[in-house]
């Protein structure tokens, strides 16, 4: 008797490792590109899936280059989730060379997208032998027809994260890509993804609040400007040293006696800086002006310490508010 009790407590131990195993082999493995993609997908799967970015914690997004690593990552992947934009243009070349390739969903495909708007003082820099363009006549000259459908034929801003609008829309497709490949655990991801997207509504009402009570309606950067959608959605006017994916560290004269001037117009208590950046040009014009230099989070990435202390996108946004309040003249 004691021998067919070990018998059958061994045979049903092969069995729960072997059903352990199999759920392992079953286990989703989604690649992110970035920050933004990964905050979302880790919101959503939590503990149900393997989650992995390929960009590292604490850089600086626009310098991301693959290692053969990263690609052999892609390649196994059961979802690859990214952002598409110029700054991503090889990690479409390089799924459209694979022979098998993984399912992917893009962030710029799920929204409507704008084309790339320089902001003035960018473009004051450009047109330097004409009037300054108004936005209209910069679309205008600069856009063309698009379709999804096929490769994207002209400038578009690609930093779609930006505004909680869009992000609610990003995670509504998100989950539903996810349960589509998932669906025993469809319950657990619909409601994760649920909850995160009210955060996502709590701030786009807090953010369209602050705009309407403030007395000013202008942020001046001193900095890259990778926030088009939201000035675009809360109805602020904005000026910046770089566009949105610029590698450049220098301003010119030119740019910046054109900062210095809008932010004693506009007559701005606030100069911001973008995260994980250098606060050296925004000192500059801040000096000139007395104004004072603050973050604004746009999402691209965080540190090592808030990635840590399980920091999110939304909690990065909500970081915002009072620099949002200051620099627009609510304090």
């Amino acid at each position: 008797m004691l021998k067919e009790f070990i018998r059958v407590l061994f045979l049903g131990t092969l069995f729960v490792l072997f059903l352990n195993k199999a759920c392992r082999a079953q286990e989703l493995n989604i690649v992110t590109s970035a920050y933004p993609q990964y905050d979302f997908v880790r919101a959503i799967v939590k503990d149900r899936a393997k989650v992995s970015m390929l960009l590292k914690i604490g850089t600086e997004a626009h310098s991301f280059e693959p290692s053969p690593k990263d690609l052999i990552a892609i390649e196994k992947a059961s979802l690859f989730v990214c952002n598409g934009g110029e700054n991503e243009e090889w990690l479409a070349d390089f799924v459209d060379g694979l022979s098998v390739k993984p399912q992917t969903m893009t962030f710029t495909d799920l929204v409507k997208i704008r084309p790339e708007e320089p902001p003035a003082g960018v473009r004051e820099l450009h047109e330097h032998h004409h009037d300054l363009m108004s936005t209209h006549e910069y679309e205008k000259e600069h856009m063309h027809k698009h379709d999804h459908e096929h490769e994207h034929d002209y400038a578009f801003d690609e930093h779609v994260w930006t505004s909680p609008r869009n992000d609610i829309v990003i995670l509504e497709k998100l989950c539903e890509k996810i349960v589509s490949l998932d669906r025993d655990n469809q319950e657990f991801y619909e409601r994760n993804a649920r909850e995160y997207i009210e955060r996502f509504h709590k701030i786009d009402d807090e953010y369209q609040r602050i705009v309407s009570l403030a007395p000013l309606k202008t942020i001046i950067f001193g900095d890259r400007f990778p926030l088009l959608y939201f000035a675009k959605d809360y109805g602020l006017e904005y000026y910046a040293a770089f566009s949105g994916c610029s590698n450049e560290t220098e301003v010119s004269a030119h740019t910046m006696s054109y900062l210095i001037e809008k932010a004693k117009e506009k007559k701005v208590p606030v100069i911001f800086k973008i995260e994980l950046s250098s606060p050296s040009l925004a000192k500059t014009i801040a000096e000139e002006v007395g104004a004072e230099v603050m973050t604004f989070n746009s999402g691209h990435n965080l540190s090592v310490e808030q990635f840590e202390k399980g920091i999110t996108m939304a909690d990065l946004f909500e970081m915002n508010y009072r620099p949002l309040k200051m620099a627009l003249g609510l304090f």
